[in-house]
């Protein structure tokens, strides 16, 4: 079918204004005031157009990203038939080589060409993915490192606003971080989600931390106290404290999760999209995580537009999704890329309707944030 084959592929980066800086267990004297993200627009030689979206917010390359998008993978794949999906991704992964960036560019092809294959044949991208086994997913609300004051007030009106579940960034020091679980435990009475970004040294300072938080708050998990590689600490954290660990930079890919799996390191996996290599991919690791009992929520890079609807069409198709997630990322941002009806609402996520991912270029938007490579 050589209508359907890829005639050009634009790759543009844009820096998106944050609502807040982002500060976690990994930056807290660094903020992320903009995201370095890139837009991914096919064209089919009969005028299909598919969108994809490069995001990663640690490490800040996501123009060197597109860099390598525009300059290595485009003139790569012009020419394939965007309707062949599996053919287009090898390729992409034999240009890439097994480059640690890989994974984020591999899905942001992916999607673009999702949204291809379900304009072609009138199908939203849930279809592509095995069905639809809900109507929308529950979101969670993430809050920062703030004053403890400052994150009380935003957990409490995330939690007004619908949302199901309270994540919190930890890691600053355990004194403010026991003030900061106080504060918010007391403005909204439910589990919360402590997120430490590997920020604790060693798995007795890890230990010691979470007992104490544990202490001032009901605690639904601790996500990834420990560096990403340390598998055997994370199990003995589980084992010595008796509380839930949530695996998440160590779950990038389907060998990470079949490693923490066998060394049973966590009880929850926190999966994403960008970081697995695409849509795909990632339900391949809650597969694996049904297969063997460890329940998985879908992570974000706080997605604009693009990728949230990628991750809206996922949620809805996943065979098994008992937690809020946590791909809320367009709130974050002052402006989006997408136009049309917001997918977030009263704390749900609901994909666009119409084929593909249902979504366009907000035009005015794009321009207003695109950077020269």
């Amino acid at each position: 079918m050589s209508g359907t084959r890829i005639r050009q592929v634009e790759v543009m980066p844009i820096r998106a204004p944050r609502r807040e800086a982002v500060r976690s267990g990994l930056n807290g004297s660094d903020p992320v005031t903009a995201s370095e993200f890139g837009i991914v627009r096919i064209l089919t030689q009969d005028g299909v157009e598919g969108l994809g979206e490069i995001s990663i917010t640690f490490p800040r390359i996501g123009f060197s990203l597109c860099h390598a998008a525009k300059r290595m993978l485009a003139p790569a794949v012009v020419g394939l038939d965007a309707l062949a999906t599996p053919v287009v991704l090898a390729e992409i992964d034999r240009v890439m080589g097994g480059e640690l960036s890989a994974p984020y560019l591999r899905a942001a092809f992916e999607m673009a060409l999702l949204d291809i294959t379900g304009k072609h044949f009138g199908v939203p991208a849930w279809a592509l993915l095995g069905g639809r086994m809900r109507e929308r997913a529950g979101l969670a609300w993430g809050v920062y490192q703030k004053s403890p004051e400052e994150m009380a007030a935003d957990a409490a009106a995330g939690w007004a606003a619908g949302f199901q579940a309270i994540k919190l960034k930890v890691g600053r020091g355990l004194e403010d971080d026991l003030a900061a679980v106080r504060a918010v435990a007391r403005a909204v009475d439910v589990p919360l989600r402590l997120d430490a970004n590997m920020a604790w040294p060693s798995t007795a300072e890890a230990a010691r931390a979470m007992r104490a938080l544990a202490g001032v708050g009901r605690v639904e998990w601790f996500e990834q106290p420990l560096g990403r590689r340390n598998l055997e600490g994370l199990r003995a954290l589980r084992q010595q404290t008796g509380l839930p660990v949530m695996a998440d930079e160590s779950c990038q890919s389907l060998r990470d999760a079949y490693e923490l799996a066998r060394g049973e390191a966590a009880d929850v996996w926190n999966v994403y999209v960008a970081e697995a290599g695409g849509l795909r991919a990632a339900a391949e690791i809650f597969s694996l995580g049904a297969a063997v009992g460890v329940p998985c929520i879908l992570g974000s890079q706080a997605e604009m537009g693009i990728a949230t609807a990628a991750c809206a069409h996922l949620a809805v198709a996943l065979p098994w999704l008992p937690y809020a997630i946590e791909t809320f990322g367009p709130l974050r941002y002052e402006r989006d890329i997408v136009t049309g009806p917001g997918m977030i609402a009263g704390g749900w996520l609901t994909p666009p309707a119409g084929p593909g991912l249902g979504v366009e270029l907000d035009w005015d938007a794009v321009k207003s944030m695109m950077v020269e490579l």
